[in-house]
């Protein structure tokens, strides 16, 4: 299962049309899923075996008992912009303001929350924060005046700055501890295919030495599935991208503890929670020793 179609998915789009997923024998079909709890129903009911999501909303669906673990951080920062209209120059001026966000409980909504909260503005009652289904759906909810502003990932946020809005801020930029994309999968399907789940890192490791390598394909394939063929647009979400992401790509405890911190002020199981709860490394760890 694959999330919103961001550069966050790079990667898994590159295994994919890179041949990647076929070199080690991995029969892999993408399904797109809107929003971090709709793709952990997926992945929880077993109608996926492994999904891209943020780690939040697996953490989450772990301190309520579901069999979920990350297995690689794709992303370990917050890979969004805070895009806005003219006269909103500093955080402050969020004050009173309307942003969006793709669904409640996705990355988006957890990364502006953590965001305020680094601002020291109450999400909610000093902002409001309203859904729009999906990233690509906020910027012309902006244009027709819905929306004061909205989190955005690449290439929509270069998209809207384009267009003539403002970026406020790009979080990984603002300090904030935040596990990003992961790749999950249950334990119950590792102990039973610890093999292909192997083989689908082995794949992800060769897509992503793929992007550092070949700058080409990876707009080639970017283009394909952004759907746009805008080269300021392309190159803004390759060069972007391409720093965060690592051959080995391991979870952070930092950005596992930010999300425990997080959920802890309404699930007190999570204050009792450690980040080694939540991850199982050791098929990085065998890619690591096979090197």
């Amino acid at each position: 299962a694959v999330g919103a179609a961001s550069v966050a998915s790079l990667p898994t789009w590159v295994a994919q049309d890179g041949g990647y997923f076929a070199r080690e024998g991995v029969p892999a079909e993408l399904i797109y899923i809107r929003g971090g709890p709709q793709t952990m129903s997926a992945l929880i009911s077993g109608e996926v075996p492994c999904a891209q999501s943020y780690g939040g909303a697996l953490i989450a669906a772990a301190l309520t008992g579901a069999d979920v673990v990350i297995v690689a951080g794709i992303i370990n920062e917050p890979f969004f912009s805070i895009i806005t209209t003219k006269g909103i120059d500093k955080p402050e001026d969020l004050r009173g303001k309307k942003i969006g966000i793709s669904t409640f409980g996705s990355a988006t909504d957890f990364a502006l929350r953590l965001a305020l909260k680094k601002w020291h503005l109450k999400a909610d009652s000093e902002v409001s924060i309203l859904q729009m289904r999906g990233v690509p759906e906020i910027l012309p909810a902006m244009a027709s005046g819905a929306l004061h502003g909205g989190v955005m990932s690449p290439p929509t946020n270069m998209m809207a700055i384009r267009a003539g809005f403002k970026e406020l801020a790009f979080l990984p930029q603002v300090g904030i501890s935040f596990q990003h994309t992961s790749l999950a999968t249950s334990r119950k399907y590792l102990e039973r295919n610890r093999p292909t789940a192997l083989r689908v890192l082995r794949a992800y490791r060769g897509a992503i030495e793929r992007i550092k390598a070949d700058k080409a394909f990876t707009v080639k394939t970017l283009a394909k599935y952004m759907a746009t063929q805008d080269n300021v647009v392309l190159d803004y979400s390759y060069n972007t991208g391409l720093p965060l992401f690592r051959p080995l790509p391991y979870p952070t405890n930092e950005g596992i503890q930010a999300a425990l911190d997080f959920i802890a002020d309404k699930e007190p199981k999570a204050k009792q929670a450690q980040p080694k709860d939540f991850v199982d490394t050791s098929l990085l760890d065998e890619l690591a020793r096979s090197r």
